[in-house]
């Protein structure tokens, strides 16, 4: 387990608000025993939250603790005495008087006082459990942020590197560029489209440039043919999103033409529909 994903996971925060369940209580204090980071995490939010509210503290009003001494002495300082009659049949009545002794008054003020405090530590508690709430949520959106930033840096690193090995092709003395125009194939749909044959002499892999051709129609796709002895044989599909950087096809050993045709989407075992562009190498 990573320490520092596991202490920002929110868990220091519910721990010592009392938000955590019990299993997450036993696990939090068993990972504070066994990893001094958990437990400096801990101590250091607990001194966080005293300090701010040593910081947030509101004085009570001056009035308020004169206004509490009135109505204490203003009660009587004793106890209503309780009359306790006893009636015997045929005996005189006699009346014992036992009296409640008075409630000291530094009690008083300490049961004011404590109630005083509950007030202000429901308040406190209301305050910080807001303010986690606050927290985990701006957290929340943090990772989310972080997550598409991830996701951005990883599509531009693949862009990167798919350039860099476009470049790296063509400069690559052992490749052999084949140019494939419009105007070479018989009854091409569009006499002004243009790719790119690169093929490696020595390890006899192919790879495909579109320079220019029409955007397919839905349910069709580029078909790539390298003719060896009048035979057309089946190099791959071109997926025009890719297709103006060096696109891997199949290995041709050998190779006397190179042509693209527009097929079903998928490929055909033959060429079936119309030929764009070719070229001889």
């Amino acid at each position: 387990m990573n320490i520092q994903e596991y202490i920002s996971s929110g868990i220091v925060e519910s721990y010592v608000l009392g938000l955590a369940d019990e299993a997450e209580r036993l696990e939090f204090e068993q990972m504070c025993a066994r990893h001094a980071e958990v437990l400096a995490a801990r101590d250091a939010f607990e001194m966080d939250l005293e300090q701010h509210a040593i910081a947030s503290a509101v004085a009570p009003p001056a009035s308020l603790r004169e206004t509490i001494l009135q109505q204490l002495a203003a009660e009587p300082v004793a106890a209503n005495r309780e009359v306790a009659p006893v009636v015997e049949q045929e005996k005189v009545v006699q009346m014992e008087v036992t009296s409640r002794p008075a409630i000291p008054l530094f009690m008083r003020y300490a049961a004011a006082a404590a109630i005083i405090l509950l007030v202000a530590s429901a308040g406190l508690n209301f305050y910080y459990f807001t303010k986690y709430r606050e927290f985990s949520q701006a957290y929340d959106r943090l990772l989310a942020q972080q997550a598409v930033l991830a996701k951005n840096s990883a599509v531009l690193q693949t862009k990167l590197s798919t350039y860099e090995h476009t470049v790296a092709g063509l400069t690559d003395t052992n490749m052999v560029a084949i140019k494939m125009n419009g105007t070479s194939a018989p009854a091409s749909p569009d006499r002004s489209s243009l790719a790119t044959v690169y093929w490696d002499t020595r390890s006899k892999d192919v790879y495909l440039m579109v320079n220019n051709l029409p955007q397919p129609e839905t349910g069709k796709q580029y078909q790539l043919w390298a003719i060896v002895d009048n035979v057309p044989v089946d190099a791959g599909m071109l997926d025009m999103a890719n297709g103006h950087v060096m696109v891997k096809m199949k290995n041709i050993p050998r190779a006397q033409l190179f042509a693209i045709t527009l097929e079903q989407a998928g490929g055909s075992p033959t060429p079936k529909g119309p030929m764009y562009v070719l070229g001889k190498v």
